[in-house]
């Protein structure tokens, strides 16, 4: 089982940081995981784009040609990944906080769950803590991982000060989704 995972934004959104601790998350559930991350030159608002490639079995290569799962974080990396890969098979979560033109992938990927993540972030208190709560609804709908992993992963990567905030985010992410 080979699964990939994209998750894309714009600097200043955890997209580097969300690839971290799903990586982390995804080792504590016992499989092998590659993850590679590119970002603009920009230290903020510039593209950033995390691969996470995760499988049962050791990984050959380590870049996503397909992803099966991709958190789309804003409509700039939305519009731009959406020409670059086949999204055919792919279950995208888009935060509709950030993308409000989703035409351009409606019949396109084979599933599209549509989460408020920044607004429900807000809510919270924390608007940057808006990345966890897509990475919860990613771990209820892919079922790759239990949520205690993802708790682990947030835990071992996120800064101390930031921790609770995070597993708050990711909780709230997780019990959104309605499979």
């Amino acid at each position: 089982m080979r699964t990939e995972i994209m998750i894309s934004g714009s600097g200043g959104q955890g997209v580097v940081l969300s690839g971290a601790v799903l990586s982390h998350a995804l080792m504590f559930g016992g499989y092998e995981v590659a993850s590679t991350y590119t970002y603009g030159p920009e230290a903020r608002l510039g593209s950033s784009r995390s691969e996470v490639i995760v499988s049962d079995e050791p990984i050959d290569y380590p870049k996503i040609s397909k992803p099966d799962y991709w958190v789309a974080m804003n409509q700039a990396s939305l519009n731009t990944f959406s020409k670059r890969f086949d999204i055919s098979k792919t279950i995208l979560l888009a935060d509709v906080s950030n993308i409000k033109f989703m035409d351009i992938v409606r019949g396109k990927a084979r599933r599209i769950f549509e989460i408020p993540a920044t607004d429900i972030a807000e809510g919270m208190g924390s608007r940057i803590a808006a990345n966890m709560v897509m990475l919860g609804a990613l771990v209820r709908i892919s079922g790759l991982i239990k949520l205690e992993d993802l708790i682990k992963g947030i835990k071992e990567v996120v800064r101390k000060d930031l921790i609770e905030i995070n597993v708050r985010a990711a909780e709230r992410g997780y019990e959104e989704i309605k499979i």
